[in-house]
This record gives C-alpha cells, structure tokens and sequence, in this order.
C-alpha cells in the first residue's frame, strides 16, 4: 500500500504538467519515500479526526480530494538531502505544507466564489462560505500547532512570516481588482506571498529538522523560492493553451478579482486602450473583438517566449543552488522537479 501511495502522488506531479522526467527522477528515492508519502496521507487524514463538525467537514471535503502534493513532497526530499534517517518530525511538518496551501484554496474560492476545484464542487458551494472559511481556519490552527510540537522554534518564526506575506499578497490582490495595467512589480509581489513562500517554507522546514547549516539552509530555501516562481509562471503560461473562448473568459475573471498573469501583463505593456477594453469587460461590457485583439497581442509582445526564458532562468537558478548541496537521490529528485518545469515550458 506504501509504495501505491508513492507512486500515486508522483503520478499526479507527471499528469498535470506532462512530466516524464519527474518520474525518472524519482525513481531511485520512491521506495525510501513510499512510507513517508503513506504517513502524509495518514497525516492529513487524522489533522482533522474526531472534527465531524460542518467546518472540520468543509475542510476535509478539499484536504482529501487529492491534489499534487508538490510542497509536502519537497519537504520531504530537502529532509533526506541532509540525512538518511531524518526525524519522523518531518512527515509532520510535511502534512503542515499541504495543509496551509488548502487552507489558502478554501479561502480563495470563497473570495473569487470559485464553483470547482479540483473536478469537484468547491467547499463553499457544498457546505457554505461560512464553513469554508473557518475550515480555512482550521487548518491553519492545526498546522501551527503541529509547527510547535515539532520542537523548532525558528520554524514557528519563519511560517508566521509566510502567513504575514500571504496575506499581503492577498491584500494586494483586494486592491487590484478590477485593474488589467497592474505593475510586473506588483504581479511579483503577489506570486511571492501566495505561492513562492509556502515552497520556501517547506524545504526550510526539511532541511533544518534534518540538521542542515545555515548556509545550506539559505540554499534550499533560494531553490524553493526558484521553483514556486517557475512553478506559478508555468501554471499563467498554460492557460493560454486553452480554448480562445476560454482563455478570454479566464482573463476577464481574473482582472476582475485582481490576477492577470505575466504573459497578459507582457501583452498589455504599452496598450493602455486594450487594458481598459478588458476592465470594462470584466465588469460585464460587450466586446465582440476583444479575445481576438488580446491574443493578438501576446503574440505581438512575444509573451509565450518572455515567460518561457523567466522559466528556465528560474530553473537555472535553483538548479545552480542545489549543486552546492549534498549529492544524492533526494538532491536528485529535487533537481528534477526544477528541470521538468522548463522542459514542460517549452
């Protein structure tokens, strides 16, 4: 059952980006990590046990309706770069990464009145935006709590920050909404505190159970901040693979809760009068030409190539960080995730 478990989560990794090198790269470490990744799934489960409440329901309904498990994976392998026998600590904190990431989706989907995720109902559709929310909540209590009974104070410290640059992020948004000539400086902002913190915070937290230096601390955390950017550019660049029809209707939606991903923003700098077509569009304007005209114009900016070469300089860099970390399968696996992100970019 372990090792199904294993290749179950490594599956979905290879799935939902087309990752064939993800698989191979993990190949050598899937058995050593097959009862870590079972205690993962066991972890999540028993997070929320005996809470048979509507909220620690809510909760469940997203926690156990699968996911990639990308964070907790990549805590899991920046433990065993730096041991061989790490503490059962790390499985833990492992569950805390997954579940801090679900506790942002139950509130997003409340802010955005998400309908589905993860080809399901959302939380809030089922039990209401008031469960979701404090299911949110909840699991945000029940990983700090499980933060402090790993026995690690800086860990408290640095996840306390990365809630703090979560909700800047999510502050930033708020104030965006309905805004299509958003600053890259501010899109940055934004990629940083919702995704780029909760991947440094998690092969932190391996390490340093693990008993890595501080210098190589500082090296981990610099790839997982590499990957979440590379991570979050590829997610902007492969929704303008969808449908034309699609990808505009995803563009109005996400001006209208304050996102427009790189490839738009590349697309827009320079065309204030396309970038007030979309805002009036996204608060219900008729525009017959729009889609047309905005894929128009990533095409003329070039946003594809713009957004592919800050992939792979993302890739770079973490690639070039972890050569300075212990070699071994875990670093391995850790250099693959990185490197099928620009492949799959290509």
């Amino acid at each position: 059952m372990p090792d199904a478990i294993a290749r179950d989560t490594l599956l979905r990794l290879a799935d939902r980006y087309s990752m064939p090198r993800v698989r191979d790269g993990f190949a050598p470490i899937a058995a050593t990590l097959a009862s870590d990744l079972a205690a993962l799934e066991g972890g999540l489960v028993d997070l929320l046990d005996g809470n048979a409440q509507t909220v620690g329901t809510a909760a469940a309904h997203l926690l156990t309706s699968g996911g990639k498990r990308v964070r907790p994976v990549v805590c899991l392998l920046s433990a065993r770069v730096f041991s061989n026998d790490p503490p059962d600590s790390v499985r833990d904190l492992a569950v805390v990464a997954e579940a801090i990431h679900n506790a942002t989706l139950l509130h997003d989907d409340v802010i955005d009145l998400g309908d589905s995720r993860r080809d399901r109902p959302t939380a809030r559709k089922v039990y209401g935006n008031a469960a979701s929310v404090l299911g949110g909540d909840l699991l945000l209590i029940s990983a700090l709590r499980l933060v402090d009974q790993a026995g690690t104070p800086t860990l408290m410290t640095s996840v306390l920050s990365v809630l703090r640059r979560m909700i800047s992020a999510e502050s930033m948004q708020l104030e965006n909404r309905g805004r299509a000539d958003v600053p890259q400086a501010e899109y940055f902002h934004v990629v940083d505190g919702k995704t780029a913190s909760l991947f440094e915070w998690a092969v932190e937290a391996g390490a340093r159970v693990a008993g890595a230096t501080e210098e190589q601390v500082l090296a981990v955390t610099s790839y997982g901040r590499d990957v979440g950017y590379a991570f979050q550019l590829l997610d902007d660049l492969l929704d303008l693979t969808k449908d034309p029809d699609v990808v505009g209707k995803g563009v109005l939606q996400d001006i209208g809760m304050g996102t427009v991903t790189y490839p738009v923003l590349c697309a827009l700098e320079g065309r204030p009068e396309l970038a007030r077509r979309l805002e009036a569009a996204s608060t219900g304007a008729k525009d017959d030409d729009l889609v047309v005209d905005l894929l128009a114009a990533v095409d003329a900016a070039g946003s594809v190539g713009l957004t592919r070469d800050l992939i792979t300089r993302h890739t770079a860099s973490a690639l070039q960080v972890l050569s300075t970390l212990p070699a071994g399968a875990a670093r391995d696996a850790l250099a693959s995730v990185a490197t099928a992100l620009a492949e799959r970019a290509r």
